[in-house]
């Protein structure tokens, strides 16, 4: 079983149309990219590869894991040369054991797992895979600002504290923080988050 949803053929079709305007790509992958070292990169939740793909072409050696066929599918008809290498599987356990300059949670993918707990455990299985000058990127959704208190926010959507407790507990320290991938500061009013953190050594 995969902790991931399993999106179906139907999602995995409209996937690139809805998101083909969230992020521009040229700006994230150049965020990514020179946060990368050596330049081997997983994602987790790799989906069709709208982010993959570009940063393979960059350069970067990529690795992507997905607990959807239909995704997978998808990305790789858009790879015919391979540049991806692709895992079906559960992000919280890649079946890939390498020393990754980069693991990425993007589009907040994090939000997908089932509780605090899956996460925590996604959160202690990116870090027991980056190199040891390596970085956890986390990209997500916020919580809407009236609701940044001491209490635990509803639903799946963590606040940056709440992020970098899950990171703490993986041996991670948060080394960045910004609203989005052109490195536009965080703000109460910022509905996104980038999050960088290294392994604690």
């Amino acid at each position: 079983m995969f902790s991931t949803i399993d999106h179906g053929e139907e999602w995995a079709r409209a996937y690139d149309g809805l998101y083909e305007d969230r992020d521009h790509i040229p700006t994230l992958v150049d965020f990514v990219r020179t946060r990368t070292d050596p330049a081997v990169l997983l994602e987790l939740g790799v989906g069709t590869g709208r982010l993959a793909i570009p940063l393979a072409k960059a350069g970067v050696r990529t690795y992507g894991v997905d607990s959807s066929p239909a995704m997978l599918a998808r990305l790789r008809a858009k790879d015919p040369d391979g540049l991806v290498t692709t895992f079906l599987a559960d992000m919280i356990e890649p079946p890939v054991n390498a020393a990754f300059g980069c693991v990425l949670i993007a589009c907040d993918t994090l939000s997908l797992l089932p509780d605090r707990s899956a996460m925590a455990r996604c959160f202690t299985g990116a870090a027991q895979r980056l190199s040891a000058d390596g970085r956890l990127i986390v990209e997500g959704l916020l919580p809407d600002p009236d609701r940044w208190t001491e209490q635990a926010t509803s639903g799946r959507v963590l606040r940056p504290d709440e992020l970098d407790l899950l990171a703490g507990n993986a041996t991670l320290r948060l080394t960045e923080r910004y609203e989005d991938y052109a490195q536009r500061p965080l703000t109460p009013g910022s509905a996104t988050c980038v999050s960088v953190y290294q392994r604690v050594l």
